[in-house]
C-alpha cells in the first residue's frame, strides 16, 4: 500500500510540475530588444549624415532636399528633421506596441540597417565622383 502511495504521489508532482512549467512557458511575453533597436537608429543616423557630408554644395537631384538646385544647409536640416521624426515615430511604435508585437521592433530595425546600408552606398558614390 505504501509503495502505491509512492507512486501516486510522485506521478502527481511530475504531472503538477511539467503542467505548471508549460504554462509558465505560455504566459511568458517576449520582451521588446530596445539595444538593437537603439544600435540600428544610431546606425541610420550617422550614414544619413555621412551621405549630407559627401553631398555637400554639389548638385541634388532630390527635390524634397534640393535647395536651388543644391544640397545647402537648409537641405541637411530637411534631411535631419526627416531622420528625427523617422526615429521618433518607429520609437513610440514599438514602445507603444512592440511589447505584444516584437516582430515590430524587428522589422524597424532591419528597415534601420538597409536605410543605413543604402545611404552609405550613396555617400561613397558621391566620394567617388568628386
Amino acid at each position: 500500500m505504501t509503495m502505491i502511495n509512492k507512486l501516486l504521489g510522485a506521478t502527481l508532482l511530475f504531472a503538477a510540475l511539467t503542467g505548471s512549467a508549460a504554462r509558465a512557458q505560455e504566459l511568458r511575453v517576449p520582451r521588446t530588444n530596445w539595444r538593437t533597436l537603439g544600435l540600428s537608429i544610431a546606425a541610420h543616423g550617422a550614414a544619413s549624415g555621412f551621405d549630407a557630408w559627401t553631398s555637400w554644395q554639389r548638385v541634388e537631384r532630390n527635390g524634397v532636399l534640393a535647395s536651388g538646385g543644391r544640397f545647402t544647409a537648409q537641405s541637411a536640416y530637411r534631411k535631419a528633421g526627416m531622420f528625427a521624426g523617422v526615429a521618433v515615430v518607429q520609437a513610440l511604435v514599438v514602445k507603444k506596441w512592440g511589447g505584444k508585437h516584437p516582430w515590430i521592433a524587428r522589422a524597424c530595425s532591419m528597415g534601420n540597417f538597409t536605410s543605413a546600408g543604402m545611404l552609405t552606398s550613396a555617400g561613397v558614390r558621391n566620394l567617388g565622383t568628386r
